[in-house]
């Protein structure tokens, strides 16, 4: 399977478990909720991040002197053309909840749109790790 398919497909899995957010219909009341009700369920947040949100690695060749690493978020590397992560992908990496600031640096690396790209924005404002130095 190619990096692109492999990306896209992951995307369509992630976007399947994040539908679009419903707005809650707009109340005619001028009087606030009531958060006393005992029936009420509090909502819950979500345990997994959408793609725009969730960090993630794509490994080629490793090891070899053609091997490519690109970081990025899932939404950044599904976007990639195909050709930019050459044959064949090895690995996927999906960053779990929690991210060490040596793995943030190492990963920032290879970061698609460098300084400016998703990968050190989410690491910071998602994953809440700060870049030493910075």
């Amino acid at each position: 399977m190619s990096p692109y398919t492999a990306f896209q497909q992951i995307l369509l899995t992630e976007s399947q478990r994040h539908p679009e957010p419903v707005q809650p219909p707009s109340s005619s009341s001028s009087e606030p909720e009531s958060t006393s009700d005992p029936s009420a369920k509090p909502q819950k947040e979500p345990s997994l991040l959408p793609p725009s949100q969730t960090l993630a690695l794509s490994l080629s060749r490793i090891g070899t002197s053609t091997q490519r690493i690109i970081s990025g978020t899932l939404l950044e590397l599904s976007q990639l053309d195909e050709e930019e992560f050459g044959p064949p992908l090895h690995s996927v990496i999906i960053v779990g909840k929690r991210l060490h600031p040596l793995e943030l640096e190492f990963a920032g690396q290879f970061a698609i749109g460098g300084e400016e790209g998703g990968w050190w924005k989410v690491g910071k404002e998602v994953y809440g790790v700060e870049r030493e130095g910075h």
